[in-house]
């Protein structure tokens, strides 16, 4: 007796419902898709119980008449394609025709639906795949399905859903997302009659943004516009020091499809480079357009994994476009004190206010005035007789122009410019200073070294020893030349000039260390070994910086190529806007 049987098609949907419905927010996206594809310009999604007891999603698209809608529910019925080319170049949300037959198949479902030139509406009513009620009854032009108790037939399915709170929040995200990519469409998202979400239509993708992550992320968003290599590249990222602890705002799309890729998300980590903060995330939504006949859609029956054929263009594309973006905006943070207190407020960790660095009565700290005259310009120079207007002479760079007015707590620069003053960070400065010329240096192959006047002699042990010898070129390339000098002793010849101030030993210590704690990827550690001696040999909080040398930092921070953060993303430059200061001494409302 054969021992292979065909399964029925009641079971069948059941399957594939395991695959394609996951939980209820895979519903809400499976159900707004479709809506898109028919055109709606309005989605309203009403769920209860995190969408378990019940979600319902009603739309004003073009409906389907009493025909279709009978076939929508059966497996592999769709409107979308026709034949096998049609994989290569789909255009819809929607192909597969599982979507609609798998949840109808694990739940008590109502699909509603009238077209524009229908007087009445068609119903259909199915209970755990099995169709129990058709007919003709009133209703509005779109479509209106119900989904009642999602997986009331497959318990074990339901048992391994998570909290209320994680579904909840899981279909939230589901319906920003398609939000985000389609505002020219009304969203509105309500919970247990609450309303939780709420995206009017609009013309502008900025003021769509603003509706749903808010005003004050939306106004300071860069805009993206690029197109190289016949993909287009569209959409915002915020500004570096804008960056999350999550990921939870990061949406991307190919071809207005919400997808999940993670060589094109490296992509913008990879264009952020050395402007992110240690463990912080960009916020970016980004909608990439390619041809279709160049991906592959039909991978995953969730349609949120795609194959790229050309990803490799596709992702120097992507680097390309938010590089641009970064170098041609000024990325300065504003002090916002306000959202500075909201943040601490009601902590009560205490604050040491005791100065960590006497205050120094000297040429530079003592403010010389011009009795009652007043000045309209910063080109004036008021404190020091040198040049102290730094103004911008760099292609895509914003930094401003500005007036050097002294040193504070031998930490930071202080500066007037344009609408305010600027505080900056002077180790930070140099650190992105020597970081980009240190690393062009490598990347061009030019490191120039010090010849030291007497070789330093360094003993290591014999494991040691023979580690250094096995990555003597990658040391060589760093500017570390040594000579043999005994079984496990080398005397160090020459050190990187541009870390000349440092202690050579030290230096060659602080490389050696990086190297032997990343012995199994050597490739990928060079910039970490260049970020941290460019940070051993900048300047230190606490040392006297004269304005000259001020001046000096703040001319060849002007000459790199992304003056606003140090290699590990800490801001350079902190922007306290005139008006701000003006609201504390209450000069204004």
């Amino acid at each position: 007796m054969s021992k292979i049987t065909v399964l029925d098609e009641q079971l069948i949907n059941k399957i594939a419902a395991g695959e394609v419905i996951e939980r209820p927010a895979s519903v809400v996206k499976e159900l707004m898709e479709n809506s898109l594809d028919a055109k709606a310009t309005k989605i309203v999604i009403e769920i209860k119980d995190s969408g378990k007891k019940l979600i319902k999603v009603s739309d004003n698209g073009l409906g389907m008449n009493q025909e279709d809608a009978e076939k929508s529910i059966l497996r592999h019925a769709t409107s979308k394609i026709k034949t096998a080319d049609d994989l290569f170049s789909i255009n819809t949300l929607g192909f597969r025709g599982e979507a609609l037959a798998s949840i109808a198949a694990v739940s008590r479902f109502s699909l509603t639906t009238k077209q524009k030139d229908q007087l009445e509406a068609f119903n259909l009513a199915v209970e755990g795949g099995q169709i129990i009620s058709s007919g003709i009854l009133a209703g509005e032009e779109g479509t209106l399905i119900e989904i009642q108790d999602l997986f009331f037939n497959t318990p074990a399915r339901k048992k391994f859903l998570k909290s209320d709170q994680v579904e909840l929040r899981h279909i939230v995200d589901t319906v920003i997302r398609y939000a985000l990519a389609n505002p020219e469409v009304s969203f509105k998202l309500l919970h247990e009659n609450h309303q939780l979400l709420t995206s009017p239509s609009v013309k502008e993708q900025q003021n769509n943004i603003a509706s749903i992550y808010g005003i004050n992320l939306a106004k300071e968003l860069l805009e993206i516009n690029y197109q190289s290599n016949n993909i287009n590249v569209e959409g915002f990222i915020a500004k570096p020091y804008q960056a999350r602890n999550d990921k939870s705002q990061q949406v991307l799309f190919v071809n207005g499809r919400w997808i999940k890729n993670e060589d094109i998300s490296k992509a913008v980590y990879d264009a952020y480079h050395s402007l992110l903060f240690v463990n912080k995330h960009p916020i970016f939504i980004l909608n990439l357009t390619l041809n279709p006949q160049e991906i592959d859609v039909n991978v995953h029956p969730t349609k949120q994994e795609i194959k790229i054929e050309q990803i490799d263009l596709v992702k120097k594309t992507v680097m390309e476009a938010i590089k641009e973006t970064l170098q041609k905006n000024n990325l300065i943070p504003i002090l916002d004190f306000d959202a500075e207190k909201q943040v601490t407020f009601g902590t009560t960790a205490k604050t040491d206010l005791s100065p960590k660095y006497a205050l120094e009565k000297s040429e530079q700290t003592v403010l010389q005035f011009k009795g009652d005259e007043e000045y309209s310009s910063l080109e004036e120079e008021i404190f020091v007789p040198e040049r102290t207007v730094i103004k911008e002479t760099v292609g895509n760079v914003n930094l401003p122009p500005l007036k050097l007015l002294g040193q504070i707590h031998k930490t930071f620069f202080v500066a007037e410019t344009e609408g305010g003053l600027l505080l900056i960070d002077q180790h930070v400065v140099q650190e992105r200073i020597l970081y980009e010329k240190f690393m062009k240096q490598y990347m061009n192959k030019e490191v120039a070294v010090q010849n030291l006047l007497k070789g330093e002699i360094i003993e290591f042990n014999s494991a040691e020893k023979i580690f250094i010898n096995e990555n003597k070129n990658k040391l060589v390339s760093l500017g570390f030349n040594y000579e043999e000098f005994g079984e496990n002793t080398i005397i160090l010849k020459t050190i990187p000039t541009i870390f000349g101030k440092m202690q050579a030993k030290d230096l060659f210590y602080q490389v050696f260390e990086q190297l032997k704690e990343d012995k199994n990827k050597l490739e990928e550690i060079q910039e970490e070994i260049i970020t941290r001696m460019a940070c051993r040999a900048s300047i230190k909080a606490g040392d006297n910086v004269t304005i000259p040398q001020m001046q000096k930092l703040l001319m060849e921070l002007e000459e790199t190529k992304l003056p606003y953060t140090c290699p590990h993303g800490r801001s350079v430059l902190i922007k306290i806007t005139a008006d701000e200061l003006e609201k504390k001494f209450r000069r204004k409302g």
